[in-house]
């Protein structure tokens, strides 16, 4: 990587990404890029023009010294490593995107909620507004509980990436480098979810339906063991295959994460075409919101004609 953006709102929430976006510059020498924007609607709602330039400016000002408090002590972290930080006007979601795109930033890590230094709430909506239009890898990083070390001060030795047999999420496995360090002690596992809808036995279809599950089963276990097998091929490190079957993919898969003890989830979203908003899906979404574990995700744009094949069966994401 050659450009990590860290999005600060003044708030301790939004600089515990810091110490993670720290660990990940230095390990590949990356520029860290700090950037906090000023939002051009103040919080009271002014409605005069001249009063609003002048809050503007203002807020700008002060974002400006700290920016520059914070660049100063993050630096001070590594001495190799280089900080830039920026303030930037406009709309929070919008410029964060605009300014990725402007510098080619390789991935975006932020923690999934926070107020700022001018009593707005916006980490937490700006995340959301972030993974429906930013086409580049984002580390979402949950609230640091008070006295437990951040994500970076914690060895990441078991990773998680959820599959469906598509492509789309597939993609996720691209981005694994940006969270497994290659010590043999780390462990891959590959997941998929197939959601039983067996009815009760004693009724008719009942037979019907658990041999559907458990065709739909062997299926996706034939096709992780492939997927795990080129991984092994490419020097990503052969997987672990895990097949679930649940009444709800997302809840068997937060009950997998705590029982197997994740530290990360990897996961592959995917926005139709034209469409500006991401299509997370339920399952994605509670992972996210649910894990309480960083969560990577990378976002894959494919055509709405080729976005549910047929193929796309189990319920990974």
């Amino acid at each position: 990587m050659k450009r990590i953006l860290v999005p600060l709102d003044g708030s301790d929430f939004a600089e515990g990404a810091l110490s993670t976006a720290v660990a990940v510059a230095s390990r590949d020498g990356a520029t860290l890029q700090l950037l906090t924007v000023v939002p051009t609607e103040p919080p009271f709602g002014f409605t005069d023009d001249a009063m609003l330039v002048g809050w503007v400016d203002e807020a700008k000002a002060l974002q400006q010294d700290y920016m520059k408090q914070i660049a100063a002590t993050v630096a001070a972290r590594s001495e190799d490593l280089h900080v830039e930080a920026s303030v930037s006007v406009g709309h929070v979601g919008a410029t964060i995107r605009e300014v990725s795109e402007a510098l080619d930033v390789d991935l975006v890590i932020l923690t999934t909620h926070g107020r700022g230094a001018f009593g707005r709430v916006w980490l937490g909506g700006t995340a959301d507004q972030l993974l429906r239009s930013l086409e580049r890898p984002v580390l979402l990083l949950p609230p640091t509980p008070a006295g437990q070390k951040p994500f970076a001060e914690e060895p990441v030795r078991h990773v998680l990436v959820p599959l469906d047999g598509s492509e789309a999420a597939e993609a996720a496995l691209d981005e694994l480098p940006l969270l497994l360090s290659g010590s043999e002690d780390t462990r891959l596992t590959l997941v998929s979810v197939v959601e039983d809808f067996s009815v009760p036995s004693g009724y008719p279809q009942h037979a019907t339906a658990a041999g559907l599950v458990q065709e739909e089963r062997e299926r996706m276990t034939a096709y992780l063991a492939a997927v795990s097998g080129r991984l092994g091929r490419e020097g990503t490190g052969v997987a672990e295959t895990h097949v679930l079957v649940a009444d709800n993919a997302a809840r068997g898969l937060l009950r997998f994460c705590k029982e197997t003890e994740v530290d990360a989830i990897a996961l592959s979203t995917h926005g139709r075409g034209g469409v500006p908003r991401l299509l997370l899906g339920s399952v994605a979404d509670k992972l996210i919101r649910g894990a309480g574990i960083p969560v990577l995700v990378v976002r894959r744009r494919v055509r709405a004609s080729t976005e549910d094949g047929p193929d796309s069966t189990a319920s990974g994401t």
